[in-house]
């Protein structure tokens, strides 16, 4: 019997130092975002790279754009090198949650769903949701005109949830010029985008057979998304954004785009 109580209490005393072993053995507290871009001297920037004008290759295939721009501005002040890593926009802003990139800058819409997970920055523009159609059709007047109708998304947009919203189906595609492409060719019926983006598009393809619809359907704040917890990050670009937006210098990338100021002042 004391054999037994003895390899008990020896027992016990190993319980009770193991569990005191991992009380204390607590994870190393990690290094903020900010801080580790600072130490690399490098950002990875998340877009698509097929959005023009916020983000495309120009006929020399040099990534630019609006967005492009923008970003490279937010690199510039924060002292480090961006790298820019293109996405398809349907697995675009999952990248964050594999640390694929810092953030994503790509005409996000700031969303009560989004901000569940994600966080934003303070918004540098709006974006003013319209449908395109083709210039023949003339049963589609108004947005109550779209029920029933197919629109041409990219499934995980903001602008396909207004299409849904507004009782359209879905004909899936993979980046906005193929959007395009299907209401040209009458495979859909039109395609809900930014305004500014059509009008862009609409001044390079002059010989485009579509047509806005004369309603906005929803105007949102356009803001970067960037994992949640990575405040100082976060509030070093808002001081960038503030700064750049005040002293006219993301004016200029606006109006060298789009001919007007589309930056939240």
């Amino acid at each position: 019997m004391k054999k037994i109580l003895v390899l008990l209490t020896a027992l016990s005393v190993l319980l009770l130092a193991a569990c005191g072993d991992q009380k204390t053995k607590e994870p190393a507290p990690t290094k903020d975002k900010l801080a580790t871009i600072q130490e690399s001297g490098t950002i990875k920037i998340g877009l698509e790279g097929a959005f023009p004008p916020f983000s495309y290759h120009d006929a020399k295939g040099t990534l630019t754009g609006f967005e492009y721009e923008i970003a490279d501005q937010i690199a510039k002040d924060l002292g480090v090198k961006p790298e820019y890593i293109e996405t398809k926009w349907d697995s675009l802003i999952a990248g964050l949650d594999v640390d694929k990139y810092d953030f994503v800058i790509n005409n996000i819409a700031v969303t009560d769903e989004r901000k569940e997970k994600y966080d934003f920055t303070s918004p540098y523009m709006k974006s003013n949701a319209v449908i395109a159609i083709h210039e023949d059709d003339d049963s589609i007047k108004k947005a109550s005109d779209y029920k029933g109708k197919k629109s041409s998304q990219t499934v995980t947009s903001n602008f396909a949830q207004i299409a849904r919203d507004l009782g359209a189906e879905i004909v899936p595609t993979e980046d906005l010029t193929k959007s395009i492409e299907l209401v040209a060719e009458k495979r859909a019926d039109g395609t809900i985008h930014d305004q500014v983006t059509f009008l862009t598009y609409f001044k390079e393809k002059p010989e485009s057979p579509l047509k806005l619809v004369d309603e906005v359907l929803q105007s949102v704040d356009i803001a970067i998304l960037l994992n949640q917890k990575q405040d100082p990050l976060r509030d070093e670009i808002n001081a960038i954004i503030k700064k750049r937006s005040e002293d006219g210098t993301f004016t200029k990338i606006s109006e060298k785009y789009f001919d007007s100021d589309i930056i939240v002042h």
